[in-house]
């Protein structure tokens, strides 16, 4: 608070977050502090561009969506494993057909067929999510995260906001580690706020946490603690959950 102090930001107008997606508490924050700029969440891929845009009128009503379909692009495809649209509310695999989308993987054609394998020209972004009643989409998490737990399907992504809303916790990434009674078993790997040091009564405290506010199936069976440098990332900052994978694959 003190640092936010010290700048004047009356002049912002508008602003931008995308690439992964922002916890809500975050953009509350943001929208608190930029209190005369616009924020505009943008989803899209490198190979399609952007897809999906919400506009700063549709933050609060919307908040945690990322919008509707850009200008140009055309409608959306939530498809399953088969090929097959998913009813209104399910989740299903981000198909994108645009203008402005690539033709090609370069020098892979086993890639490229891979990602237009539905026809029509649309392209398998590898995006799981669901749309809403009035068309707006929920990104739920990337298809190859996706944790199977005890026969179920569970999204990292929802453990994620859950355990980062507590107040001990600065970052957290959730995988699924090899487990011979669930197949994987879920696990947090969590960045704890400076001054908090990890222990076991920590650990079961952010079990604790997502006690009666998630599936039973989906709270963490286990939680491991590291420092914020140590956390796989990509260049531009973002948690790598299959760097996390390979340091439990041998387990």
């Amino acid at each position: 608070d003190e640092v936010k102090a010290k700048y004047d930001v009356s002049s912002m107008r508008k602003l931008l977050c995308s690439s992964a997606p922002v916890r809500k508490d975050t953009k509350l924050e943001a929208m608190k502090y930029w209190k005369n700029a616009g924020l505009y969440e943008e989803y899209g891929t490198t190979e399609a561009g952007g897809t999906t845009i919400l506009r700063p009128h549709e933050q609060l009503k919307k908040l945690g969506s990322i919008g509707r379909e850009l200008y140009g692009i055309e409608k959306i495809r939530l498809l399953d494993e088969e090929g097959s649209e998913v009813p209104e509310g399910e989740v299903g695999e981000i198909c994108v057909r645009a203008p402005s989308m690539f033709t090609e993987y370069l020098k892979d054609p086993e890639k490229t067929r891979e990602a237009f394998k539905f026809g029509e020209g649309y392209f398998r972004t590898g995006d799981m999510a669901s749309r809403d009643e009035d068309g707006y989409y929920v990104l739920v998490d990337r298809k190859a995260d996706m944790i199977i737990t005890g026969g179920e399907n569970v999204f990292p992504s929802e453990i994620e906001q859950l355990v980062a809303s507590h107040p001990k916790v600065k970052e957290v990434g959730v995988v699924g580690v090899p487990d011979r009674k669930w197949g994987e078993a879920i696990k947090a790997v969590v960045v704890p706020v400076e001054g908090v040091e990890p222990s076991k009564e920590l650990e079961q405290e952010l079990i604790e946490h997502c006690r009666g506010k998630i599936a039973s199936y989906k709270r963490p069976k286990s939680v491991d603690f590291i420092k914020a440098e140590d956390m796989p990332r990509t260049a531009t900052g973002k948690i790598v959950r299959r760097g996390i994978r390979e340091w439990y694959k041998e387990e």
